[in-house]
């Protein structure tokens, strides 16, 4: 197993900052205090299962506080589950507390305060699962944060502790599962993830951020005509938050609400080149205008003339416009 961060590579002075900077790095931002140990040693090694991050730390005592001002400037919206293999740790959150023996599991939501101590000379399998990858049952989970997923869950728990375990260590030694490999190795967490906590709720397996934007824009596509669509919307609909609907979408080159208002135009556009005899104001409330007023102004902004020319526009597909019946409707009809 070869070690991404080992504090035995810089002076025993520096340690608590090296580590500080390398678990940021690898995974966000904490505060990290030794505690009651003569000196500060941890190790940690890392792989990848398509979108689950999986990691090994090993250390002697130190404590690791997460803030909700460390949240709000970086939050990468995972659910931590933890397998102890060795020693003792004791993990708080939400008023919520547990201490871990070797065998034992349980899980922390990145997404609220924190803290972590590991006692006396320990061993932690971390698996990474995003929030997104879980889906709709990932609340229920969060709700147990910081509590010991019960051995009693039928015989679920006995069976999963040493497969996660010797997944870990293959990950972690052969340095991750990428592709289809580990897409599908990832999706077998999930019924997994929902045995232990006791949902009955499933969740597609998806492959990444890319699959993710893909529902993301077939449910904007789906809501065109919703006034109140947008990113706060769209990320209570995907269990994301808002600031993470940005950064999927950023992707596409374009911002949600510029993609989301192209889109619009593209269907209004399209059914006033096939209906002539649709009026502006019925065009507009069909793609998500409340008033005529608002869609003439945006209309402008995007193809600097008013909508009333919309049937003049060429078609994408370069057929010619439609044969007009009568007379042009006025803007805002």
């Amino acid at each position: 197993m070869t070690s991404v961060l080992d504090t035995r590579s810089v002076p025993p002075a520096e340690r608590v900052e090296y580590w500080s900077a390398g678990i940021a790095e690898h995974f966000f931002t904490m505060n990290v205090e030794s505690v009651a140990a003569p000196s500060f040693e941890a190790r940690l090694a890392s792989g990848r299962i398509g979108p689950v991050g999986v990691q090994i730390i090993q250390g002697l005592a130190h404590r690791v506080r997460r803030t909700q001002r460390m949240i709000a400037t970086d939050d990468p919206e995972c659910l931590s589950l933890y397998v102890v293999a060795r020693g003792l740790i004791h993990i708080e959150q939400d008023a919520r507390s547990c201490t871990l023996r070797p065998g034992d599991m349980a899980c922390q939501d990145t997404s609220y305060p924190s803290t972590f101590e590991g006692r006396d000379g320990f061993e932690l399998l971390v698996f990474s699962i995003p929030r997104w990858f879980i889906g709709a049952p990932y609340e229920g989970i969060a709700r147990r944060s910081a509590t010991r997923v019960d051995s009693g869950q039928g015989r679920l728990t006995p069976l999963a502790t040493p497969f996660l375990a010797q997944l870990a260590r293959t990950v972690v030694g052969g340095g991750g599962l990428a592709g289809s490999d580990g897409d599908s190795v990832a999706g077998m967490l999930l019924p997994m993830l929902h045995g232990l906590y006791g949902s009955q709720e499933t969740s597609d397996r998806r492959s990444g951020p890319e699959a993710l934007l893909a529902r993301m824009q077939r449910y904007v596509m789906e809501h065109l005509h919703d006034p109140e669509l947008g990113p706060d919307q769209i990320a209570r609909a995907h269990y994301v938050s808002t600031r993470y609907v940005h950064k999927i979408f950023a992707s596409t080159g374009a911002g949600v609400a510029s993609w989301i208002r192209e889109r619009r135009f593209e269907g209004a556009v399209g059914e006033l080149r096939r209906s002539p005899e649709t009026t502006i104001a019925t065009a507009a409330a069909r793609w998500g205008y409340r008033h005529p007023a608002s869609f003439s102004r945006a209309f402008r902004e995007v193809y600097g003339r008013p909508p009333r020319e919309a049937r003049r526009l060429p078609d994408p597909a370069g057929k010619p416009p439609p044969a007009r019946l009568g007379r042009d409707f006025p803007e805002g009809s």
